[in-house]
């Protein structure tokens, strides 16, 4: 004796289709709060504070966002791979502000990737220049 359930075409095309719409609105969900993290990249350019070993987005600088202590006249021009050699760290204020990442949901970039949506425009330039 075997419990077989009969079901019509049209049943397993209906049964075909809720599980097609359940697994996309779960993966609506759960991408929301799934981020992907992209660093900055190495050219960029940051300004080096060589005296205090730390590198400071432009656009903190360039904006007035920094403390009145720091000297912004003593600042070097530097790219984001240099000042890592030399084992300078970001500014934790700048961290804190998040010049230094892009962060992006997992649902987001998948539409992107499959040409739904269209990219977030970066902060970064190919050649190493803010986009602010």
């Amino acid at each position: 004796m075997s419990l077989e359930i009969k079901r019509t075409p049209m049943e397993r095309v209906y049964s075909l289709i809720a599980i097609i719409i359940g697994i996309i609105f779960l993966f609506s969900l759960l991408g929301q709060t799934i981020k992907i993290t992209k660093n900055i990249p190495p050219n960029t350019i940051v300004y080096v504070d060589q005296g205090n070993s730390v590198y400071y987005a432009p656009p903190y600088i360039l904006g007035k966002k920094y403390p009145n202590t720091l000297d912004v006249n003593i600042l070097k021009a530097k790219t984001v791979s240099d000042s890592k050699q030399n084992n300078y760290k970001a500014d934790s204020a700048c961290i804190d502000l998040g010049y230094f990442k892009e962060q992006d949901t997992l649902t987001n970039t998948v539409l992107v990737k499959l040409g739904l949506a269209k990219p977030k425009p970066s902060r970064w330039n190919s050649d190493g220049s803010w986009n602010w």
